[in-house]
């Protein structure tokens, strides 16, 4: 593996937001670890970056040890994403058209507020020309509706989120 070699890891790393990398062969090894606030942008180095890419120009070619690693210093550990809301997801079971209400006429079968039963029809999805209705797999109260009247929806993609389940 050469300098070459390193740099488009190093890169790749940055647009894929990989932090950790790590290769090895009987006779080579290496591990790469970046900091997210550090990765480089394509085209551009930060400064532990830069020393990292300069300190490795000098070696040629790697041909390390297998107990002598490369790295960068590790990224303090960040807080945690927040958490999901509350509540459980009615997905899509089909590719198609998202419907609201039964016809254009009619009003939405459910509202955000609006409480549900079980097996409580939610909306259509028109796939093929069948409409297919998507109920509800629990009895609750309709906190977020997440597809808009009209518009295609994918398969598994999220619908409903309910609460008081």
């Amino acid at each position: 593996m050469n300098v070459s070699d390193i740099r488009k890891l190093m890169e790749t790393m940055a647009q894929t937001g990989l932090t950790e990398f790590e290769w090895s062969t009987d006779a080579e090894k290496i591990r790469l670890e970046r900091k997210p606030a550090l990765a480089p942008i394509m085209g551009e180095t930060t400064a532990d970056s830069a020393a990292l890419i300069q300190a490795l120009s000098h070696l040629g070619t790697l041909n390390a040890p297998a107990t002598s690693p490369v790295s960068v210093p590790a990224a303090p550990v960040e807080e945690a994403p927040p958490a999901e809301p509350a509540g459980h997801l009615v997905t899509s079971p089909v590719v198609g058209i998202y419907y609201s209400a039964p016809s254009p006429d009619s009003d939405p079968f459910v509202r955000v507020g609006s409480s549900v039963e079980k097996g409580a029809p939610l909306c259509i999805i028109e796939a093929m020309k069948l409409m297919n209705e998507v109920t509800s797999p629990w009895s609750g109260v309709i906190l977020e509706v997440l597809a808009e009247n009209g518009q295609r929806v994918e398969y598994g993609q999220p619908l409903f989120r309910i609460g008081g389940v």
